[in-house]
């Protein structure tokens, strides 16, 4: 069996992709809701415990080979044992079943903030505790004996290291230390490494999110075109691919890391990037994380994750009514147009049609005037005749 574990601030986002896998199942834990939304209001009940409390998301898989499955109750009590026994004896948690890939697994959803008194589960050397105790409940479930892909592709720390730490992990325990001790910097680079090719990457985008994680890498070609190999640089340390593990090699983080090298279409990507560490991008990114870190871990995440899908759902409907709108108005703008060109061709021949009208009433007034003038015309030289008639008859 196979385990793998790691640590959050949002319990929201884990619970949605557990929920939305394909034949995804919620089998088990001790908690009331049935879907994300729920669970994800009823983990505030253990964050209001701790509001100081940072990463306090724990999420856990445990995978069998391909030959073997467990039924559901089984599963339970697996995930139950294994949690009590990696501390979280009085912690809220969920188990959720997938079936989209050839092993059956099982995820673990939980809270690192104890019920009981508020504080955190003791992560000190975590990684170690799960390999040994995931190789007892092999024994005691007659399962398959597993290596563990970090073991067998990964350059454990030394003898004298391991011992040493079991030793400041014993004095911290005991209150002989005031400090948990720090995990070595090459395991913590590979545990970096791991994060970061967890979803299907080109090598450039791989090299890119190494060095805005503040890991410098090294990478070099022959004359033929080959590569030379991969190196990292981080904390003031550096390492060959070979030293961290066959995975962390140039082509152990292809076959391994699923990674996707092509030369032709990368190397000139690769190369820019080298040269280019992009400085200024690494401080915007660590910004970035600084401010999505803080809305995620404060006690309104869970409430924006909630009100997003609404906010969504609502700018869709804006979205169809303004498309519906703009062709409504699109339609109105045609149908204006044609009215205006309508109108303007009334317009037109009104226009014409006033000036023949016009023109047939000026023609009409130009023959009567003419009329009026000979008519007025006889009348005076009638009136004239009379006027000297009368004149004429004075004087006899």
């Amino acid at each position: 069996m196979i385990g793998n574990q790691t640590k959050g601030r949002g319990f929201r986002g884990l619970l949605n992709y557990l929920e939305s896998q394909k034949d995804a199942k919620l089998i088990g834990g001790n908690m009331g809701g049935n879907n994300s939304r729920a669970l994800a209001r009823e983990f505030k009940i253990s964050r209001q415990l701790n509001l100081e409390a940072d990463r306090v998301v724990y999420h856990a898989s445990l995978s069998l080979p391909e030959n073997e499955r467990l039924d559901e109750p089984t599963w339970n009590e697996l995930a139950n044992r294994y949690l009590e026994e990696m501390g979280f004896d009085s912690n809220q948690y969920v188990v959720y079943r997938h079936s989209n890939t050839e092993h059956d697994h099982i995820h673990i959803c939980a809270s690192r903030i104890r019920l009981d008194n508020g504080k955190i589960v003791h992560d000190s050397w975590d990684y170690k505790r799960s390999e040994t105790i995931i190789r007892q409940l092999e024994r005691d479930y007659g399962l398959q004996q597993t290596q563990s892909s970090h073991e067998k592709l990964s350059r454990n720390p030394s003898i004298g290291q391991q011992k040493r730490l079991e030793r400041e992990h014993k004095e911290y325990i005991n209150g002989e230390r005031l400090t948990p001790q720090e995990r070595p910097i090459k395991q913590q680079l590979q545990e970096l490494i791991d994060r970061a090719t967890i979803d299907k990457l080109t090598m450039p985008q791989l090299v890119e999110r190494l060095q805005l994680q503040g890991v410098e890498v090294r990478h070099g070609l022959t004359r033929n075109g080959k590569s030379k190999g991969i190196s990292y640089s981080w904390n003031d340390q550096k390492f060959s691919g070979t030293s961290l593990g066959p995975a962390y090699t140039f082509p152990g983080l292809q076959k391994h890391k699923g990674i996707d090298y092509q030369p032709q279409r990368d190397d000139e990507l690769i190369e820019n990037l080298l040269k280019n560490p992009k400085e200024q991008a690494v401080e915007s990114q660590r910004f970035i994380n600084t401010i999505a870190d803080f809305i995620e871990q404060s006690v309104v995440d869970d409430a924006l994750a909630e009100t997003l899908p609404q906010l969504t759902e609502q700018l869709s409907i804006y979205r169809q009514q303004l498309f519906r709108a703009k062709t409504a108005f699109n339609d109105f703008e045609t149908a204006l147009t044609t009215e205006l060109q309508s109108h303007a061709e009334k317009k037109a021949i009104l226009s014409i049609s006033d000036y023949i009208e016009q023109s047939a009433i000026e023609s009409a007034l130009t023959e009567t005037v003419l009329g009026l003038t000979q008519q007025l015309s006889q009348y005076i030289s009638s009136y004239l005749k009379r006027k000297l008639h009368s004149m004429t008859l004075k004087q006899h």
